[in-house]
């Protein structure tokens, strides 16, 4: 009925169980080395990640710091302008003509479009540093 003796299968069937036994310890011992570097990958990107934000956030503080000192000034020189004549003074062929001579409604809007502008390069540097601190 067996062509083979019957140990010879007990034989065949040990050393099938070492090499799936075998398998199963290298498979287990490279997976736990696997776990061991992904936690470590993962560890190292959250120290970066974290220092990253940092940076992001001492960016943050310093833009939205000149964006304050941008809208004080701003503010300076609307309350400034309270004192100036609201009808425009004529000029003859654009001479004499400068910043002191423009009626106060025609200086808020030239000083709100500067301040509009300051703001818009400060946040502009501000995405430029923030940009280079995470190459």
């Amino acid at each position: 009925m067996f062509p083979l003796p019957i140990l010879t299968y007990v034989k065949l069937g040990a050393i099938a169980l070492a090499i799936f036994f075998s398998a199963y310890l290298g498979y287990s011992f490279e997976h736990s080395r696997f776990l061991a570097f992904k936690a470590s990958i993962v560890e190292q990107t959250r120290a970066k990640e974290i220092q990253q934000q940092v940076a992001t956030d001492e960016i943050r503080k310093a833009k939205d710091a000149q964006i304050r000192d941008i809208n004080s000034k701003l503010v300076d020189a609307i309350s400034q302008l309270r004192s100036r004549s609201s009808i425009p003074t004529k000029t003859l062929n654009g001479q004499d003509c400068n910043g002191a001579t423009l009626s106060a409604p025609d200086a808020e809007v030239l000083i709100r479009i500067a301040s509009r502008a300051d703001t818009i390069r400060v946040g502009l540097e501000s995405c430029y540093a923030q940009y280079e601190s995470l190459k």
